[in-house]
């Protein structure tokens, strides 16, 4: 008789292994996982209505299955984008389902900063011309900050609930004109109230116009060592600071809002370091021969300020970046004809600017480094991109296209020379490779660079630009926030920039040749592949050349849509606020045309 162990004893089977006992899934296991589909139904399902319940399942899918809707002012021409905050994934034809629209960062909200100007005060024409002038220089120097400048008028004033108190009280002129320009900023609201002779003098990320790019001013504050000329707060503080004054008993023995308030009304903040008062007491103590010309000639006299604050805010830039320029030329030999308009622009940004007190300094910045034409800043051009506070980049991307066809020095590119011979995205991996490495994917690379182009640094630290168009001379002037006379950006490279690492002594008559005969060739081909990449393809046609470079580049194609989408929105948003302050220019609808602080190139 069989033992009763046997029964649980299993021979090996012919292949000497034993045969697989199938487990069950314990039963304390199948409660927890039947109660937790049972409270993920329950809650589906019969949860309260006031409560967010996720009916629809496809938000947990990533690629959206429509178009985002068209946003407004999203288009310049053939180019458009969509702002959102998913601007870093890699490619944005996953987000917006369209090849020819690029994700860009949400635009960055821009505080308004409010300056009063009575231009119906009776003057001669030529000081009106020079003031207009200097509300022009102090407009595009706030706007290269991150801010959004009014130019307020009387209108605005008589807007304002209090201006009825204030048409009864007998007042000195100087304390009317003062209040007249309270009146106006409390009508418009929470900002910032400059002087037209405050400007920012210095690095964009300096922590008090951090501070006031932010929009959130609590207490009505101005600025030790600036008197009068910087304030900001809320508008319910700004009147009420008004009506205070109003009622105060010292009214008619003040000359200032200021001397007709309680101290504790406004807060007083540290001596800013990046902000410069062009006051009559700063240019007495520290620019004479400006003083004397006022004193002698007005409007001449205001004309020289003006260019005296322009050389300052070119010699900040240059401050800032002590160590220069950095002008991008991947494959250099090949495609240096790409960068012409970026060297131009960086020798024109290292010039000296004319000034009518030579070798001066901005008055918040006495100890500068004036500039030195016998040592001017250098010029770099390295094929690589290096992150550095103290290094302006200046990049220029090509379209995947234009840089094959100069790469191959020939403009009859082939589906079998771009698959057999090229590696894909050779800009970008170029462009990255010191910061990036060797090892990367095109989608890794492209995030890094969009982070370069359009984050907070990014945008202080460099200027980007395709290969056409380039950017236009004003576009220049706003970006930077100041005026640079007008210099040329459409002559190919010198033989000496060719050869800059020799010289020019080294090259001899037989080099100069081919140098000059490669330019011709490069300037050739960079025409033909304009005209190529301008073209677009219909419907029904058949896919080109252009689209299959761009389909084997998907990386540099999209650093070229990012940065041409980037620079033409830029130019749309100033449109509109050029358009936008024309409405408060005086506040006339429509005056502001002919007034001379809207530039009009």
């Amino acid at each position: 008789m069989r033992s009763q162990s046997s029964r649980y004893h299993r021979k090996p089977s012919v292949t000497g292994a034993y045969p697989k006992i199938e487990k069950s899934i314990p039963q304390r296991n199948l409660k927890y996982i039947f109660l937790a589909v049972f409270c993920f139904l329950g809650i589906l399902f019969f949860a309260s209505p006031s409560v967010d319940v996720v009916t629809d399942l496809r938000v947990f899918h990533h690629t959206p299955t429509h178009k985002p809707h068209v946003q407004k002012n999203s288009t310049s021409g053939d180019v458009h984008w969509f702002s959102d905050w998913k601007w870093l994934n890699p490619f944005s034809a996953s987000i917006t389902l369209d090849d020819d629209r690029s994700v860009l960062p949400p635009l960055r909200t821009r505080p308004p900063i409010y300056t009063f100007y009575d231009a119906d005060a009776e003057k001669e024409e030529k000081i009106k011309a020079a003031e207009n002038k200097l509300l022009l220089l102090w407009r595009r120097a706030w706007w290269a900050k991150g801010f959004r400048p009014v130019i307020l008028g009387k209108s605005e004033a008589m807007n304002n609930p209090l201006f009825e108190a204030f048409q009864v009280k007998k007042l000195s002129p100087q304390f009317e004109t003062d209040l007249m320009r309270w009146l106006a900023w409390g009508q418009m609201g929470t900002g910032v109230l400059a002087n037209w002779l405050v400007l920012p003098m210095g690095p964009h990320h300096d922590y008090l116009l951090t501070h006031l790019r932010r929009g959130e001013y609590p207490k009505l504050t101005r600025y030790d060592g600036l008197s009068s000329g910087l304030f900001s707060g809320e508008k319910v503080v700004i009147n009420a600071a008004i009506k205070e004054a109003l009622d105060s008993p010292n009214l008619e023995d003040s000359h200032a809002l200021l001397d007709a308030i309680r101290q504790e009304t406004v807060s007083i903040e540290p001596k800013p370091s990046a902000i410069a008062f062009y006051d009559a007491n700063t240019n007495a103590e520290h620019y004479e021969p400006i003083t004397t010309k006022l004193a002698e000639n007005k409007a001449d006299g205001l004309l020289s300020l003006a260019q005296l604050i322009t050389s300052h805010l070119h010699l900040t830039f240059l401050n800032t970046f002590q160590d220069g320029f950095a002008v991008l030329t991947p494959y250099s030999k090949k495609s240096h004809i790409l960068t012409q308009n970026a060297h131009a622009l960086a020798e024109a940004l290292r010039s000296c600017p004319s000034s009518p007190t030579s070798k001066s300094c901005p008055p918040n910045n006495l100890d500068c480094r004036p500039c030195s034409s016998v040592a001017p800043t250098p010029i770099t051009t390295p094929e690589y991109y290096t992150n550095s506070s103290t290094t302006y980049v200046i990049g220029t991307v090509p379209h995947p296209y234009t840089f094959a066809s100069l790469l191959a020095k020939t403009r009859d590119i082939t589906t079998r020379h771009i698959r057999r011979d090229t590696s894909r995205d050779r800009w970008l991996a170029a462009v990255t490779q010191k910061t990036l490495g060797r090892d990367i994917g095109g989608p890794a690379r492209i995030v890094s660079f969009k982070e370069s182009v359009a984050g907070d640094w990014g945008c202080a630290g460099g200027m980007w630009m395709t290969d056409d168009p380039g950017p236009t001379h004003k576009d220049i002037e706003y970006h930077f926030g100041f005026s640079l006379p007008p210099f040329n950006i459409t002559d190919p490279p010198t033989t000496a920039y060719i050869r800059e690492s020799d010289g020019d002594d080294h090259i001899t008559i037989k080099e100069k040749k081919a140098a000059s005969k490669d330019v011709e060739l490069q300037k050739y081909l960079l025409e033909a592949a304009k005209e190529v990449v301008a073209k677009k393809r219909k419907k029904k046609e058949k896919t080109g050349t252009k689209e299959m470079v761009e389909a084997w580049n998907l990386a540099d194609t999209e650093a070229w849509r990012f940065v041409r989408a980037f620079a033409a929105r830029e130019g749309v948003e100033r449109q509109n606020w050029e358009d936008e302050e024309r409405r408060f220019a005086g506040g006339e609808e429509g005056r502001g045309r002919g007034w001379r602080w809207f530039d009009g190139r």
